[in-house]
């Protein structure tokens, strides 16, 4: 009978968080925090629907190990060092400088020195798995603030296992110092043992296994090392939750670490959510209704400082000052190993019941709050932007722009990664001028060190577009992988220079009319180019016919981009030469023209205005030099030729919805 008991608290425990986290998700928000809420009702101060506790506990254990064990394998070595400085620098600060002040803070409340150093490390730590959300669903993961705050989330992470280890030593009144001394060092030896053995052991193992193509025979080994390293950590005095993640860490370093992820993820899925329920049932409603105001007070205190503090330290990383924000808040709210931390201070008898139930719910609305923050901080930088500080060197960045301020004509590239480096090389090979501006300080510090111009500094800000000499360049393209930026850049690179051609990349086809808002001349969407590609690939596999395939790219592009012509009708301007003031512009006239039927010396284009027709793109045909009897037709591209202002006119002539003469 106790297995059918426990088999219905699992289907009573599955079934609530199936309503109450898709409610959560309709609401755009953390599924975390709908496990919470439903353990918060099911558990012993709610309605009391689960009654084999222990059992549902064990599990939420072990739940919890395969969540740990995951992070570790995504967290390879190989991503620390790409994310370094954040790792080694601004993570350390952030930590420290958070852990600081909040035990200076509960000190001063009257809390001992023990809770008051666990406190200061429970609320330095984030969450990973929110943070991760909140920028994948915008598709900023690959931005400045991505990046950054990947790298501080890493780094919390990674000082979870010191923090465990910490804890068990400051309950203990007879620790000394040599005590703590030799915990530490037994903590070090054993992750230094089991790195070798990763390192040198597991790939042959591994290796050895795949080669037999068995899949069950895989899973159970790599069941066998996460098993053993986990125990092995525990036996040595870290928690199985440590061992876990330090069991994925050193796995991910072997061939088959992405392999081990595909198998697990399905079940860290599934178990995770156990702990996240097991939690919640710990929330005591009545104690935070009686306790209310403190709950709201402390969770305020907890974001705005964690945000000011992170900022802060991401700055000192010498990042401008918006990624520094968006960092700052995307990390503000208490993390899942806050959440460990927490149960081994109580189980250490440092926390006592009545903080533990505060900071359960502190966690709990941080992370509700979080992403509402994160927003309306977004959308507050993009009305005031233009007027923050530059946040730059800016005594290096003035002697960089002495460098640049012979540059004319040229072109602002934004972004300095692999689309960049492409258009940088293209556009040296042809003898057209170039700068490049890159907020990565180490890749900014490589190019220039290759003889590349590169301005150390952020786009979206006004101080570096004058740097880079915005007012004398012709054309600035944006291929940053942070749309938000590309978004801030555009408007201000239009505002201050309404003339330039701007063009720009994104990922995505839906953040496409978002850039062109801002003032983006053209927008290339990475997903759609590529469908293009393999379309044509794949057509050319089968023989088709050049003339097909560019009519079929055609039809899709119509298809997908036919609404956006209203608000498009021109391609940018070309300068002919950089000796002569003349330009070409491609001109598109709309399917009911008051000069349909017109010949071309009917329009005095020439008289008039002093520009030129050079050509006439009709459907797939190009009418070079037309004749001045041709007769002009609604969807015809009419290719001009002349000044600024002779374009305009004729622009102004040709848009006049005015009746074709008789005749």
């Amino acid at each position: 009978m106790h297995e059918f008991g426990m088999l219905g608290d699992l289907v009573v425990v599955f079934g609530f968080a199936t309503a109450v986290v898709y409610v959560f998700h309709r609401l755009n928000q953390s599924p975390i925090v709908g496990f919470m809420i439903t353990g918060t009702l099911i558990g012993p101060y709610g309605f009391s629907l689960v009654h084999e506790l222990d059992s549902i506990h064990t599990l939420a254990t072990v739940g919890l190990m395969i969540l740990l064990f995951s992070l570790g394998l995504e967290y390879s070595l190989k991503k620390l060092m790409e994310t370094r400085i954040a790792v080694l620098l601004t993570g350390p600060l952030q930590t420290l400088g958070t852990g600081l002040v909040v035990t200076l803070i509960a000190r001063q409340a009257g809390a001992s020195l023990q809770a008051g150093i666990v406190y200061g490390m429970l609320v330095a730590l984030s969450s990973t798995a929110i943070f991760m959300k909140m920028l994948s669903d915008r598709g900023e993961i690959d931005s400045v603030h991505g990046r950054i705050g990947l790298g501080i989330a890493i780094f919390q992470d990674l000082a979870t296992i010191p923090f465990m280890v910490a804890i068990p030593l400051m309950a203990a009144e007879e620790a000394s110092l040599s005590s703590v001394g030799f915990s530490v060092a037994k903590a070090a030896l054993l992750i230094v043992g089991v790195l070798v053995v990763a390192r040198y052991v597991f790939p042959l193992i591994l290796r050895g296994i795949l080669k037999t193509q068995s899949k069950e025979l895989f899973l159970i080994t790599a069941t066998f090392l996460f098993l053993g390293i986990a125990w092995v950590s525990a036996a040595a005095g870290i928690s199985l939750a440590l061992g876990s993640f330090l069991a994925g860490l050193v796995l991910s370093e072997s061939d088959c670490g992405q392999h081990i992820f595909a198998e697990v993820r399905p079940f860290r899925d599934g178990l995770n959510s156990l702990f996240f329920i097991s939690l919640g049932m710990l929330v005591d409603p009545s104690f935070i209704a009686q306790n209310v105001g403190s709950v709201l007070l402390i969770t305020t205190a907890v974001i705005f400082g964690k945000t000011l503090i992170t900022t802060a330290a991401v700055a000192a990383s010498r990042i401008p000052l918006h990624p520094a924000l968006f960092a700052g808040t995307a990390l503000a709210q208490l993390g899942e190993f806050s959440f460990v931390l927490l149960q081994a201070a109580v189980a250490a008898g440092i926390v006592g019941a009545g903080p533990y139930q505060i900071l359960l719910a502190c966690s709990v609305v941080s992370m509700i709050v979080s992403p509402f923050f994160f927003r309306l901080t977004r959308n507050l930088v993009m009305r005031f932007a233009r007027d923050w500080d530059p946040g730059l060197r800016v005594g290096q960045a003035e002697g960089e722009a002495r460098e640049l301020e012979r540059l004319r004509d040229h072109v602002i590239i934004c972004g300095n990664g692999l689309g960049g480096q492409n258009i940088a090389r293209a556009l040296k090979a042809n003898g057209i001028p170039y700068v490049i501006v890159d907020l990565n300080e180490q890749g900014v510090r490589e190019t220039r060190r290759e003889g590349e111009s590169i301005l150390f500094g952020d786009c979206t800000n006004a101080h570096t577009l004058e740097l880079a000499g915005i007012r004398r360049s012709r054309v600035i393209v944006f291929v940053v992988s942070d749309p938000f930026a590309a978004r801030l850049g555009i408007k201000l690179a239009r505002e201050m220079m309404p003339e330039i051609v701007v063009l720009a990349r994104t990922k995505y086809v839906a953040d496409m009319d978002a850039l062109w808002d801002q003032g983006s001349t053209e927008v290339i969407a990475e997903e759609f180019e590529a469908s293009l590609e393999l379309m044509t690939r794949i057509l050319r596999v089968y023989n088709a016919p050049r003339s097909m395939v560019a009519a079929e790219i055609k039809s899709i592009r119509d298809q997908r981009f036919g609404f956006f012509r209203d608000r498009k009708v021109t391609v940018p301007r070309i300068r002919l030469s950089n000796e002569l003031d003349i330009y070409t512009e491609t001109w598109q006239a709309p399917e009911r023209w008051g000069w349909n039927g017109a010949r071309v010396s009917e329009i005095g284009l020439r008289e008039k205005t002093g520009s030129l027709i050079l050509g006439i793109i009709r459907e797939n045909l190009t009418l070079n030099n037309p004749d001045p009897n041709m007769k002009l037709a609604g969807g015809d591209r009419l290719v001009l030729s002349g000044t600024k202002d002779q374009l305009k006119g004729a622009i102004t002539l040709l848009s006049h919805e005015t009746a074709v003469p008789e005749g």
